[in-house]
């Protein structure tokens, strides 16, 4: 396993370039939801005392009351907000086509090689990315309905509030576990499309079935770069604690720092999808 790590680590640096790239499309993106989202509420509310409030803290009666003034300003944005995440959507599926074309050729990837892998499996990873998003709904619902709906009747029932509150933590651990093991097979499913040419019922089917096949490799290497994502953001959740953004350097050094995150982040990214297909033989 300590190769596999070692191999996904080398190939994800050397592939920076694809890395820029993907950045560069990211921000642009992240740059246009910005300006819609500022031009909508500088016209509107801009200039809302009720806004200073909510900097300092967060109070229910000021946001409510927020919502009933503002909110025919805030609805037209919200409205023009499910646009951008659809777009944003077709972007993450194109994106993820051409880092997972690249992690079946690790050696040969240029810059080339992400836009002709977006291109050519766009369509067919868009049809694995929507049944996957069903899957995750329904495993959403599996989990939060019941905590919904049970939570507070087992507050009133139980003496202690430790057996609901653990309950519950150890729903949301169920949760992520399921959520890390639909990504690998997705992957998995996808990087056998690539592969193989396989439909995408068929893409599927080998997909579950690689995955547990390889069940024990493929959690333990993910389950390894997810620690490395958290251990990074509780890095800098911790210097933007010790520190904070109080001054314009300290704006400046802290917006270095998370791009910087985001640049590494799309970096480990093509590095789960490197150790991914060199687990499963790809």
């Amino acid at each position: 396993m300590s190769s596999v790590f070692s191999k996904a680590f080398k190939t994800g640096t050397s592939q920076w370039r694809v890395a820029a790239i993907v950045y560069f499309v990211q921000f642009c993106l992240a740059l246009t939801l910005g300006m819609e989202v500022h031009n909508v509420l500088g016209a509107s509310i801009g200039k809302s005392l009720e806004i200073n409030k909510l900097l300092a803290h967060y109070d229910h009666t000021v946001f409510s009351d927020f919502l009933k003034v503002h909110g025919a300003s805030i609805t037209p944005l919200i409205g023009q907000l499910r646009w951008l995440l659809l777009i944003w959507l077709l972007f993450s599926v194109f994106i993820d086509a051409g880092l997972l074309y690249g992690a079946t050729e690790p050696e040969q990837v240029k810059g080339s090689t992400f836009w002709q892998g977006g291109a050519r499996y766009f369509f067919p990873f868009l049809k694995i990315s929507l049944v996957f998003l069903v899957l995750v709904l329904i495993w959403t619902a599996l989990i939060f309905v019941p905590i919904a709906m049970f939570l507070q009747p087992a507050l009133d029932y139980f003496t202690s509030e430790i057996i609901p509150v653990w309950t519950v933590l150890g729903l949301l651990v169920l949760y992520v576990v399921g959520l890390i093991k639909f990504f690998i097979w997705s992957v998995v499913s996808r990087l056998y499309h690539i592969q193989m040419g396989a439909t995408v019922p068929g893409s599927l089917k080998n997909g579950r079935r690689i995955f547990w096949k390889n069940k024990g490799a493929l959690l333990t290497f993910t389950f390894g770069f997810f620690a490395l994502q958290v251990l990074l953001f509780v890095i800098y959740w911790w210097l933007e604690s010790m520190s904070g953004m109080t001054t314009p350097v300290l704006i400046a050094v802290f917006f270095v720092l998370q791009q910087a995150f985001v640049f590494f982040r799309i970096q480990i990214r093509q590095m789960v999808y490197d150790g991914i297909a060199a687990i499963v033989g790809v």
